[in-house]
């Protein structure tokens, strides 16, 4: 998944990346040390996608670099949306945004054709929910579902009690062949194309939990990719973050109070709400509503517009302060 990153930032940058290197922590700051040795480039990339550290860590991690590499400069790009009070340059580094893109390719050709062709027909699902670790969350998600009657309205996965929307696998892990399922969103697409609305639960939402901080992965850029509209259950304003960048969560027309609290259960009564009004608003004879199919579709060209765009614009930032 670094490596997608690594490609897409340019040579002008030594690329540190840590989701490379060991989870000890000596032995990843005598890797980095060693890589910075051989390197002429003054600008440095702390990279960190994985679920490995939080940012306190790779800041601690690159203080103990800077001792060693004072005349460098450090900019720390992490996957954790904290606001706090670090010794280096950081990027929030939404990277989950080039890794979806990364993985259409993966399956589905440079030009993802699949993807941009999906068109507003006729839908039978109200929604799709894509729950295959078995974390509290997902179960509570699921159980709220059962409780009131909605999982017949959706494609609904639940790892744990062996049920897969992904064809013929009976695993969350990777594959002896080295596939990992529950990346191949191109193998989903027939899934997506009978649904209205994803309901994403992130791979971590109470930050008081969260070995990672405030975390997010490719997850919760699939609703954009595949043309339906987004409700994710994450951390707190991590709507802000999505909107700054451009992107529509239909404030207007659905309730996204939900990306607020911390309640899990008001969450979910919200988006429960919000899809009784996707179902009974935004649909017309089983297809989207002319007006959000536009909507729907500006998002996934603004997610094709590309990572690269926010990276930089993100360092100008940084060098005008």
């Amino acid at each position: 998944m670094h490596n997608v990153i690594n490609n897409i930032i340019d040579n002008s940058y030594e690329k540190i990346l840590l989701d490379e290197m060991s989870l000890n922590i000596d032995e990843l700051i005598a890797e980095a040390s060693l890589q910075l040795e051989k390197s002429d480039k003054k600008r440095v990339v702390i990279v960190k996608v994985g679920e490995m550290f939080d940012v306190i860590v790779v800041n601690n991690i690159t203080k103990k670099l800077h001792e060693r590499f004072s005349d460098k400069e450090f900019i720390l790009l992490v996957n954790d949306y904290r606001e706090l009070d670090l010794d280096f340059k950081f990027i929030k580094s939404m990277a989950g945004w080039c890794i979806v893109l990364h993985h259409a390719e993966e399956h589905n050709g440079e030009n993802m054709e699949s993807f941009r062709s999906i068109d507003n027909h006729q839908r039978k699902k109200l929604f799709i929910s894509r729950n295959n670790k078995g974390k509290d969350h997902r179960r509570s998600w699921v159980d709220f579902l059962e409780k009131n009657n909605l999982k017949s309205k959706g494609h609904v996965s639940e790892g744990w009690n062996g049920i897969f929307l992904e064809d013929g696998i009976d695993t969350v892990e990777t594959l002896p062949d080295g596939r990992y399922p529950s990346r191949n969103d191109f193998s989903l697409l027939d899934f997506y194309n009978d649904s209205f609305c994803e309901v994403v639960l992130s791979s971590e939402y109470d930050i008081t939990q969260s070995p990672y901080g405030a975390f997010d992965t490719e997850k919760e850029w699939r609703p954009f990719l595949c043309c339906v509209i987004p409700q994710i259950v994450i951390f707190n304003d991590y709507d802000s973050y999505l909107r700054d960048e451009g992107f529509d969560l239909f404030d207007d027309v659905i309730d996204t109070s939900f990306y607020k609290t911390n309640n899990l259960n008001t969450k979910f009564e919200i988006i429960k709400s919000n899809l009784e009004i996707i179902e009974n608003d935004l649909v017309v004879n089983d297809k989207f509503r002319d007006d959000i199919w536009l909507r729907v579709k500006s998002n996934q060209n603004k997610l094709f517009s590309g990572w690269k765009d926010y990276f930089y614009k993100k360092i100008d930032e940084l060098n005008i302060v």
